[in-house]
């Protein structure tokens, strides 16, 4: 399963509970809930992504000449 599945899949989540508490809240409380919550799980995603991005996968081979760029600036 790739990552848009599983956010699609946390949205839906999302989207049944917040259709949940819009039955004894109202819709508009349900509404900013789940307009709080998207907002909370894409900033969360947007920034591992960004800190993903910066560090090397320890897996793939490094060379010392990579290593004394990345750490020179």
């Amino acid at each position: 399963m790739d990552v848009v599945n599983e956010r699609a899949l946390v949205y839906m989540a999302v989207l049944f509970v917040c259709s949940a508490v819009a039955v004894f809240a109202g819709p508009a409380r349900a509404a900013a809930t789940f307009g709080f919550v998207t907002a909370s799980v894409e900033g969360a995603y947007w920034l591992g992504r960004s800190l993903a991005g910066r560090y090397v996968n320890p897996s793939q081979p490094v060379s010392a000449v990579e290593v004394e760029e990345r750490y020179a600036s």
